[in-house]
């Protein structure tokens, strides 16, 4: 009975320096807890403890960390300071880790413009004249991208780590830029490319649950700017480098430089990317704890296998995105607000190339150098908001009396809910007046900025909101379906949309429709956000 009570009066002083939260509670209820053992099997035991690792409610100040207790048969962290721990890891580290991500993310946007400028090319081989189909070409990889993750990588990633989900992602991806290369036809082009988008592009939300496991509350801004990087970037230098590979090599080099850059990106998370998911890595410790203590009956604290079978895990993930859309209304209506600016962004991207080719006469090769209006936004919103938004929350927080509050990270959206709409109907009309070269690509810099000050903060407060609950991939992954949904098929109208309202009225309209929307969301999220968080919180 003594060892007993020394094993309990242990293990809560552990739990109190890994959460703070709650010593409190375990000091304020010794006798109690002391007085109850014996009734309870060692079994049950195991599984209260485990229990009670995971967050209730609204997390305040984080989920109690789970730790090592072998006489409960649990493996978990060493301590506070584990140097296993993701959390631990230096800098250095964890920035090796994202370096690789925000590649990965970088080679899968690049893949869905990549050979845009190429379009007439394919469409003359394959005595293609529908519109349509030819702007599907270029968006049903992005349709891919959003259900892909919701529906396989997302769960995956939740129960079997973060590494060799995007490793074979990436390779899966590879395998079917083979297919792209070396299409005789337009089906089996369309099928390979929505293939391709649908089962290799894991890193776009997994990389937000490695976020979530390596950095704190204080460091998440920089690495959310180098997330966001990738899928902002990607989709503006894929028609700068295809449109000069199309002229001089033919559009199916294209794809044969996607399957190099896939089977590269496979191999450095196969071998040289580390496992970031604390589930993951402390099943990895349980094995080898249980060979080298010889004690198979050992089992991971945080390993949701010890009660459910995988596919009822695999189900309960697969559900997690849909019931995020469902029931929180930050999840629901920040992800339509990113469709929109996503939607917008692919208008631009899938008119630039007739708009300077047909009215402008620029060649095919120089017409991909116009997307350089857009990616100078881009890079120069990364540099400003990007650096400025922990510098930002800090300086919030100070005001608010030193308490610190998610919705900060969304003030930016301010911006963003201006440029958008500035954006579409400068560009719409400096078309329909055919007014210089320069006017048009000029109307791209403030969508590129309003797309990075829609994008980041949104991610990084998912990220800030959910990750404490383990549900950072499902949150990045619902709002990602939503946005590459409007991302594949909003393309699909604008040909129509322009040919009935020509450009000028066209644009403005979508103009309007941005405004009056994202601002309203923009400042419920901004001013009430914190209570709606409060009065929905995730139901999982």
């Amino acid at each position: 009975m003594a060892s007993t009570s020394l094993s309990d009066t242990s293990t809560s002083e552990s739990l109190a320096v890994a959460n703070p939260t709650i010593k409190e509670k375990t000091s304020e209820e010794p006798a109690l807890a002391s007085s109850e053992k014996h009734d309870v099997s060692p079994k049950e035991e195991s599984e209260s403890y485990v229990e009670n690792q995971k967050p209730k409610g609204p997390p305040r100040g984080g989920p109690p960390m789970p730790l090592t207790n072998l006489e409960k048969g649990l493996i978990g962290w060493d301590g506070p300071d584990d140097p296993e721990n993701p959390m631990n890891w230096s800098l250095r580290h964890k920035w090796r880790n994202m370096s690789f991500v925000a590649v990965s993310t970088f080679m899968l946007p690049l893949a869905s413009t990549l050979f845009a400028p190429g379009v007439g090319y394919v469409a003359a081989e394959f005595h293609e004249t529908n519109t349509t189909i030819l702007s599907f070409m270029v968006s049903i990889f992005v349709l891919g991208f959003g259900w892909g993750p919701m529906l396989m990588h997302a769960p995956l990633s939740e129960l079997y780590g973060r590494k060799y989900v995007i490793a074979c992602s990436n390779l899966v991806f590879a395998i079917f830029n083979i297919g792209c290369a070396w299409a005789n036809g337009v089906d089996t082009f369309l099928a390979c490319r929505f293939l391709g988008g649908l089962l290799g592009c894991a890193s776009l939300v997994v990389g937000g649950g490695v976020i979530s496991d390596m950095f704190r509350r204080e460091e998440m801004g920089s690495a959310s700017s180098a997330f966001a990087l990738g899928p902002l970037m990607g989709p503006v230098v894929g028609p700068i480098i295809g449109g000069f590979m199309a002229e001089r090599v033919g559009w199916r080099w294209t794809f044969r430089l996607l399957l190099i850059l896939g089977c590269f990106m496979s191999a450095i998370f196969f071998f040289i990317f580390d496992e970031t998911h604390a589930p993951a890595i402390l099943r990895q410790k349980t094995k080898r704890k249980r060979k080298e203590l010889g004690r198979p009956e050992l089992i991971s604290a945080l390993d949701e296998f010890n009660k459910r079978s995988p596919g009822q895990i695999f189900w309960h993930g697969i559900s997690r995105p849909m019931v995020l859309l469902c029931t929180s209304p930050a999840v629901l209506f920040l992800g339509i607000y990113m469709a929109i600016a996503f939607a917008y962004l692919y208008i631009f991207l899938t008119t630039i190339t007739g708009v300077f080719r047909n009215i402008y006469h620029f060649s095919t090769g120089i017409t991909g150098l116009s997307y350089l209006g857009l990616g100078t936004g881009l890079m120069s919103a990364l540099f400003s908001v990007g650096s400025t938004n922990d510098a930002l929350v800090r300086y919030l927080t100070k005001r608010n009396n030193g308490v610190r509050m998610p919705e900060f990270r969304l003030r930016p959206l301010f911006l963003s809910c201006t440029l958008i709409p500035v954006a579409m109907i400068w560009y719409g009309w400096a078309i329909q007046r055919k007014a210089h070269w320069f006017a048009v690509i000029a109307s791209m810099f403030p969508l590129g900025f309003g797309m990075v000050s829609s994008m980041l903060p949104i991610q990084t407060y998912l990220i800030e909101v959910y990750g404490p609950y383990g549900l950072a991939a499902s949150a990045t992954a619902a709002g990602n379906c939503l946005r590459m949904t409007a991302g594949a098929f909003f393309p699909l109208v604008a040909p129509t949309l322009f040919e009935h309202l020509d450009y000028g009225w066209g644009c403005t309209l979508l103009g309007l429709l941005a405004l009056a929307m994202c601002a309203s969301m923009a400042i419920t999220f901004i001013f009430f956000g914190h209570k709606l968080r409060e009065r929905f919180p995730p139901r999982i």
